[in-house]
């Protein structure tokens, strides 16, 4: 099982088989993954992708570099955090 937190009101939770995004709600399920709202991807890209449409929808953007730069970061971050996450896990 791996989850990564991507910030305090989401994570990525994977079986192996199944992504699942993961609103959190607080609480937490007996099998410890956190229990919300979801959405299941067949990809962490898809999954990713959803979460920066999600985060970035209430954030006002003057430019288009600005919103290049904006989504670029956005991306980058995630990217190391599930890179670290899957050599963690041993999946490559």
């Amino acid at each position: 099982m791996i989850i990564i937190d991507l910030d305090d009101k989401y994570t990525i939770v994977s079986d192996g088989d199944v992504l699942n995004l993961v609103q959190k709600n607080g609480k937490i399920r007996k099998d410890g993954i956190p229990a919300g709202k979801k959405w299941w991807f067949n990809t962490y890209g898809q999954a990713i992708k959803f979460y920066e449409k999600k985060v970035d929808a209430g954030r006002p953007i003057h430019s288009l570099r600005e919103l290049a730069k904006q989504i670029d970061s956005g991306y980058k971050r995630i990217e190391i955090m599930v890179d670290q996450k899957l050599k963690e896990a041993g999946i490559e």
